[in-house]
């Protein structure tokens, strides 16, 4: 029997679709996989569903843009993913999950069944060689989103147990920016916003200690959002890492869009948790005119870089046009009382970890040889302050300090301040490697609002509003009381339509 020409083609295409496993876009859809890297997350979701792209498809582009833009930045840690699970995985029926097909990525502080995660340490990476693969299970969080699913295809660089707000680990090396390859990505959330920024995944798991989501997404340009104390369900299923009584970490995502970060948020939050009412789906803006108030000055009592400020008022400005009420105020928080339990509490996390040598990799083994220095550092001066000691002062200065925000958010919606006291530095300033002192000291110089929300248990969202005049983002902080996500978000989608930035490139970019 005689074919047309056309008949041909088709059969053609089909066998091509047939022996590839659907990695070739079909002919009706006349859609680009360069193209892809416009989409958002649920975008991706919306074409699988109406089966104008395969998983797999967008697995192998996604794998590739890996492949382009990881040799230039550091960002995604090949060796520690298997990338043929992903594939095998976008083969398989995935449900009708709310991101069915999406390609993610997982930061290397998280606990999942088919990746070694090593947290960025030397001395998880040897546990690994010694004793296999150390988290074997998933976690709630990662168990929910693979159930939504979405497709690991990768997990992200991250300092060593998150401990610095830079992703330069002596472990896997330092991430680069891609609007300036010469810069920090932030930390310790830097490996999966460079990832988003730099278009390989539009989403990417991230989570917050005293500013990890936040100060990655100001420094990269994309959206951050910490959600309020025990607002998502577990990362861990057993603790993890910190020893976190209080609850100052949340684990969430970065992202490119509002939506993304509102369906990730309605994804994962902890719809049982009868003290916190759920947040829901945010679709859009909300019509209520909010009052915001404006700090400039940071917990140690500084003013931001005089580039910084002058994003943050530019935002201000922006809010003042959109009939929001906005007025400067100073904070009422005793910021040296609050910085110092912060600190402690925070060098505390550290202190079981000698335990965790020994019982690893067994006695005799130099701290040196698979401890940054900056951590060793955070576990002398743990020791020092004691946990106990470190945990009570905590729990009575973060207390405090909630008191005090939660009256002035009898007065105000929002709080609108910077992320960071500078724009973003180059890299090696903040390394882990620098004299303990030195760093310590610049931290708590330039690390001075973020940190609050987390001892206060309140949500708060970096959105890139502005760039420095070099091109490199500036986020804008907005906080909300706790369970204010929905203020938040509603606002972002607001403040996004105002000044849309999800078509911003930067110069190193996967398209």
């Amino acid at each position: 029997m005689k074919l047309s020409r056309r008949k041909m083609l088709q059969q053609t295409a089909a066998l091509i679709v047939a022996a590839t496993g659907g990695s070739v876009l079909r002919a009706e859809t006349k859609l680009r996989t360069s193209a892809l890297v416009g989409y958002d997350a649920v975008g991706l979701a919306e074409l699988i569903k109406k089966k104008q792209i395969s998983p797999l498809e967008l697995v192998e582009d996604t794998l590739k843009r890996i492949e382009r833009i990881n040799p230039k930045l550091n960002l995604v840690l090949s060796k520690n993913f298997d990338v043929e699970l992903a594939r095998a995985r976008a083969k398989q029926p995935l449900g009708d999950g709310p991101f069915a097909g999406v390609p993610v990525l997982l930061k290397n502080l998280a606990e999942y069944k088919d990746a070694d995660i090593d947290f960025g340490s030397r001395l998880y990476a040897r546990g690994i060689i010694r004793h296999g693969r150390l988290h074997k299970a998933n976690s709630p969080f990662t168990a929910k989103m693979e159930a939504a699913g979405f497709i690991f295809v990768g997990t992200t660089n991250a300092p060593e147990f998150g401990l610095i707000e830079t992703t330069e680990p002596v472990l896997h090396g330092a991430s680069h920016n891609p609007w300036n390859p010469d810069y920090t990505t932030g930390g310790s959330s830097g490996g999966s916003a460079a990832a988003v920024a730099a278009g390989i995944v539009p989403l990417a798991h991230a989570n917050d200690g005293g500013g990890s989501i936040r100060i990655p997404a100001c420094q990269n340009g994309v959206v951050g959002l910490k959600p309020t104390r025990r607002r998502e369900i577990p990362m861990f299923t057993s603790g993890g890492m910190a020893n976190d009584v209080i609850g100052i970490a949340n684990d969430l995502c970065v992202s490119r869009t509002v939506r993304d970060t509102a369906a990730f948020l309605n994804l994962v939050e902890n719809k049982s948790n009868d003290k916190l009412p759920p947040v829901g789906l945010v679709t859009g803006p909300a019509t209520k005119r909010l009052k915001i108030a404006l700090v400039l000055e940071g917990v140690n009592g500084k003013k931001a870089d005089p580039e910084v400020e002058k994003a943050i008022r530019a935002t201000a400005k922006l809010c003042a046009s959109l009939k929001h009420n906005v007025e400067e105020i100073k904070l009422p928080i005793n910021g040296p009382e609050v910085t110092d339990a912060f600190l402690g509490y925070w060098a505390a996390g550290t202190v079981g970890l000698d335990a965790e040598i020994e019982a690893m990799l067994g006695k005799g083994i130099p701290r040196e040889e698979v401890l940054e220095p900056w951590t060793i550092g955070m576990m002398e001066l743990g020791r020092k302050r004691g946990l106990f000691q470190a945990v009570g002062r905590a729990t009575k200065a973060f207390n405090e300090a909630a008191t005090a925000l939660e009256n002035l958010f009898k007065n105000y919606d929002v709080i609108l301040s910077p992320v960071l006291r500078i724009p973003p530095y180059k890299l090696g300033y903040h390394a882990p490697t620098v004299d303990f002192d030195t760093l310590l000291a610049r931290v708590l110089d330039e690390v001075a609002y973020t940190p609050l929300h987390n001892a206060c248990g309140t949500p708060a969202i970096s959105l890139p509003l502005y760039w420095t005049k070099d091109n490199l983002p500036i986020g804008s902080q907005f906080a909300a009381w706790r369970g204010g996500e929905a203020t938040l978000l509603g606002l972002a989608y607001e403040l996004e339509a105002a000044r849309p930035w999800a078509k911003k490139r930067p110069a190193v970019f996967a398209a």
